[in-house]
């Protein structure tokens, strides 16, 4: 009689010993570690949905937010009625932007049960609301709250939708509930600081700061809310303060910005997506002329930009989407190849079928009549070369100003803790430059044209810059474009108040109010 072949035996025990190591360190935080042996696990035992979603879990909790998709979607497939599994396949497409996608997940969640936990009628309002769904995201947190009115998240999460929907008064009202219940919160108050200038609340925030009893980033929150409460009042010094000492707690527990990984990145956009590449691959993705992407730095004009082409009405802003560098991400994952070294054999077919994915997604909710998509996400000029493959009838606006401006501005910004470059003056002026130097290449080998718009004409001279800019679009001039602050339609990036005043050129020039903090950091002319 022939004995088994042991390997497979083997390779079980050893999977099996993997995956105890990678629990263990786990249990003990060393992430790193555990990642390596929860891969180790899954590549002897691909079957294993244990292995999978604990590698997910790992990954999740090391920010590697697109990884631990992936994992937990393994896991998803192997143990699809899982509720853990779930839970962490939704929060993953939830921390990768893939909102349409988590809101599935939570849904099944809400609907076997889990209405009893709070978190889900969370993520299912701030997945709406970050989906452009502000109604439904209204509806679901007003439910929320009045399942579990003591739940100080629900109450916050409601208050961000009033400020979606452009409601200051019942924004206010919902962050002062959130605060009411959890008073040692920053969140709620920071919140409710930016929308009244009481002296009580500020009062509140400073007596936080004294105790020394909050997180870091929750002081972080603080100090920015006061340093704008400050700015507002003519207090600059006051300001420039609060938001050195929210930069510098935000470094503390966000760690430094890597200017070597951005060099390469933009090194390697410029060493391989030439002229002859992105001409050569040009017909492989689709050649939907509707997609108009708004870039350039964060806080350079691009929500002002995009306001004013969606109030056309055959326009439809899609918002600051992630979609572009899921798919930029998706590469490496999906085909095993380098980005962008191996452009030349990524596969027309992958290219095509990613860009119906991107259409549905933004699209969605679109009129029969929609003639531009306009994605805004500012750090798409990373990617200008992938959505030339993607969408080779596209149109791309260069947002620009004044980099002392910029540099202002998002170092006075609560930024994502991913942006650990606004925390640095010196280092958003790396990234200012960088941005510059890629921005020229792709002038230079883009088959899409590209327009700079830059805020100071802009704000400067509206209604010419205005038709310029509906003109480059494509489309016949709209008298509403005029008007584009009386829109009430979401918006949800920190110029949500400015957008929906007339344009006025007030914020030019606005850093010279801060010269003395500005030597420390060359920045680009």
């Amino acid at each position: 009689m022939t004995s088994p072949d042991p390997i497979p035996s083997l390779d079980a025990a050893n999977a099996a010993r993997h995956l105890a190591l990678g629990q263990a360190l786990a249990a003990k935080g060393e992430v790193g570690p555990a990642i390596e042996s929860l891969r180790a696990s899954t590549a002897l035992d691909p079957g294993s949905a244990t292995a999978w979603h604990l590698l997910g879990a790992c990954l999740y909790h090391a920010r590697r937010d697109h990884e631990a998709r992936a994992a937990f979607r393994r896991a998803h497939a192997l143990s699809p009625d899982d509720a853990a599994v779930v839970r962490g396949l939704a929060e993953a497409e939830y921390a990768t932007e893939n909102h349409a996608g988590a809101i599935d997940l939570f849904e099944r969640l809400a609907g076997s049960g889990s209405p009893q936990d709070p978190g889900v009628l969370l993520r299912l309002s701030q997945c709406h609301r970050r989906n452009g769904d502000p109604a439904r995201a209204l509806a679901i947190a007003q439910g929320g709250t009045g399942l579990f009115p003591d739940a100080a998240s629900l109450w916050l999460e409601l208050g961000w939708v009033h400020e979606a929907l452009g409601d200051a008064g019942q924004a206010l009202a919902a962050h002062l509930r959130a605060h009411a219940l959890r008073p040692d919160w920053a969140d709620p108050l920071a919140a409710a600081l930016l929308l009244d200038d009481s002296r009580p609340l500020a009062a509140k925030a400073e007596a936080l700061l004294a105790s020394r009893a909050l997180p870091r980033v929750e002081q972080a929150y603080l100090h920015h809310a006061l340093g704008k409460r400050a700015d507002l009042a003519g207090g600059y010094v006051e300001a420039a303060h609060h938001w050195q000492a929210a930069n510098r707690l935000r470094r503390d527990a966000d760690g430094a910005f890597a200017r070597d990984e951005l060099a390469l990145q933009v090194d390697a956009a410029i060493t391989f997506l030439t002229a002859g590449p992105l001409s050569e691959s040009g017909g492989s993705g689709c050649p939907d002329e509707r997609p108009l992407f708004v870039v350039g730095m964060p806080r350079s004009g691009t929500t002002l930009v995009e306001q004013i082409l969606s109030a056309h009405p055959s326009v439809q802003g899609c918002g600051e989407r992630v979609d572009i560098v899921g798919i930029a991400q998706d590469i490496a994952l999906d085909t095993g190849l380098r980005w962008p070294q191996d452009v030349a054999r990524i596969e027309a077919g992958w290219l095509h079928d990613r860009a119906l994915q991107y259409l549905q997604a933004v699209g969605r909710g679109a009129a029969g009549h929609c003639l531009r998509l306009v994605d805004k996400q500012p750090y798409n000029f990373l990617h200008l070369g992938l959505i030339a493959l993607l969408f080779p009838s596209a149109r791309v606006v260069w947002c620009r100003r004044d980099p002392f401006d910029v540099a202002l501005s998002i170092f006075s910004e609560s930024f994502s803790p991913s942006a650990t470059y606004a925390t640095d003056l010196s280092d958003i002026a790396f990234v200012i430059g960088q941005q510059e130097r890629l921005m020229r290449h792709w002038q230079a080998v883009l088959p899409l044209p590209v327009m700079e718009m830059h805020y100071e004409d802009l704000v400067g001279s509206p209604e010419p810059n205005m038709r310029r800019l509906v003109e480059f679009a494509g489309l016949p001039w709209s008298d509403q474009c005029l008007d584009f602050h009386q829109s009430r339609r979401p918006v949800q990036t920190p110029s949500r108040w400015q957008v929906r005043q007339p344009i006025h050129p007030r914020s030019v020039g606005r850093w010279r109010n801060y010269a003395a903090w500005f030597p420390q950091a060359t920045l680009p002319p």
